[in-house]
């Protein structure tokens, strides 16, 4: 277990198949600003080689919230590493049970512990395959092809309204004294956790927070940071500046664990977790919803106010808006289900990897006599700044050459230099007009600078150019 803050910038995890998988981490857990929280009652696991991470928050008088949430990551850490369960998910169950009983142990044992519980937010990996839980707030969030994913719900009577069908989210926001969690490890001797399995591919990136990072910022500032910051390290760093900024009133916890390679990403969707849960509440009858059972509760044994939970932020709607109201023609009615097409497949991100027809275009080029080649080795070891130089000095002996002015908008782009990485897109499509990639590129870099009209406009090109293709 970890417990300084840091992991190794790097791990590698045995995957099934044989082969390595490639994990980053970056971890910061801090006291906070208020004068009044002396002691930092926030822990975090992190265990490379099982793929685990976790994030608690303790609560309790005095330094009993410190003593449950170390109990809880200590005693995971044990069962984890003993724990014979085939099966990730029966594993991360009993685990939980085994730290909530200590828990609950201890504070029935010792008067000066009585009011000790934990939350818990937790995810072990195992090729694409995540396992997460949690009980109380903390959080989970993963990042993926530009939409943040809220993957765990507040454990709240409020959130458990919504669930059930009782109260709409519109109706909720009127509620903010309903935002106190009934669910925690130690209140009783049994814990119900919720926990469910996800599939996450290479690129995605997940958050585990305590409420100290979430309380001061949007889940769309959340997905910013996660999105402009490849180094999960500087992801981290960045989120605990943004708190401290706004006053830092409680302990913060943020684990940022990346799988594969990183890639920068304009922010495309927002998803709470509750948008689901309320389309489904309103195709059923709040008789016949089953909502998750509250935690019982014992008098004093837990009652944590969180004050009222943010507004769930409008989801961004990444589709292009174009007006097919005033023209029917079939030519635009594709046009606007190509260009959803292209952004719900996850092309629109300011990334990184080329399309599948880029690669197929260039595989055969990248050898020992190709100009590219220097510029290309360097991008994929990440030397943006050595890699926009080479293929620079190529667009300057060769003007012409469309991929020279492709690739050095692509090394522009990963050193969020949008308007020369725009330019040069521009530029490469002048010379090659077929090169689709670099429309899906463009786009992203006129998002990534906020100008959607023009973002529109390129991806609106790439539609018209697949068009005359197919002809």
């Amino acid at each position: 277990m970890v417990l300084n803050c840091r992991v190794p910038r790097r791990v590698f995890i045995n995957a099934s198949n044989g082969r390595k998988m490639d994990i980053k981490a970056g971890i910061v857990c801090d006291r906070g600003l208020n004068p009044k929280r002396l002691v930092n009652q926030d822990r975090y696991l992190a265990i490379p080689e099982r793929g685990l991470f976790a994030v608690f928050d303790g609560v309790g008088g005095q330094r009993a919230g410190e003593v449950a949430s170390q109990t809880a990551a200590d005693t995971i850490e044990e069962a984890v590493k003993h724990d014979s369960a085939r099966s990730s998910v029966e594993l991360i169950r009993r685990a939980v049970q085994f730290a909530n009983r200590d828990i609950f142990e201890m504070a029935e044992s010792n008067p000066e512990f009585k009011t000790m519980a934990t939350t818990l937010a937790l995810i072990q990996i195992e090729n694409s395959d995540i396992t997460v839980a949690h009980v109380g707030d903390s959080r989970v969030y993963r990042f993926e092809t530009g939409t943040l994913y809220r993957e765990t719900i507040d454990h709240t009577d409020l959130n458990d309204d919504i669930r059930a069908g009782r109260l709409t989210r519109e109706m909720g926001a009127e509620l903010p004294e309903r935002s106190v969690i009934n669910r925690a490890l130690g209140v009783e001797s049994e814990v119900e956790v919720e926990i469910k399995s996800i599939k996450a591919h290479d690129g995605a990136r997940f958050l585990l927070c305590s409420d100290g990072i979430y309380r001061h910022m949007t889940d769309e500032e959340i997905a910013r940071v996660l999105a402009e910051h490849k180094d999960t390290q500087r992801a981290a760093d960045e989120l605990k500046r943004i708190v401290h900024q706004r006053g830092a009133d409680d302990n913060l916890t943020a684990v940022v664990v990346q799988l594969g390679r990183a890639r920068q990403s304009a922010v495309l969707g927002l998803d709470d977790g509750l948008q689901s849960v309320s389309a489904a509440a309103a195709r059923t009858s709040p008789a016949g919803v089953s909502a998750p059972a509250p935690a019982k509760s014992r008098e004093g044994r837990i009652h944590v106010e969180l004050g009222p939970e943010r507004r769930p932020a409008a989801r961004i709607d990444s589709t292009p808006h174009f007006d097919v109201s005033t023209d029917r023609s079939p030519t635009k009615a594709i046009m606007y289900t190509l260009l959803a097409a292209v952004l719900i497949a996850g092309s629109f991100y300011a990334g990184l990897r080329a399309s599948d027809w880029f690669k197929q275009q260039t595989s055969n080029r990248i050898v020992s006599g190709d100009p590219l080649r220097k510029g290309i080795e360097a991008f994929e070891r990440d030397d943006f700044q050595a890699a926009a130089a080479e293929f620079e000095a190529l667009t300057k002996r060769e003007p012409s050459n469309s991929l020279a002015q492709y690739w050095l908008g692509r090394a522009r782009l990963e050193q969020r230099d949008y308007p020369q990485a725009a330019a040069g897109f521009e530029q490469a499509l002048a010379l090659r007009p077929t090169l689709y990639d670099a429309y899906v590129q463009a786009a992203a870099a006129y998002e990534a600078m906020n100008e959607r009209a023009k973002a529109t406009a390129m991806l609106a090109r790439y539609a018209e150019e697949r068009k005359k293709e197919q002809r």
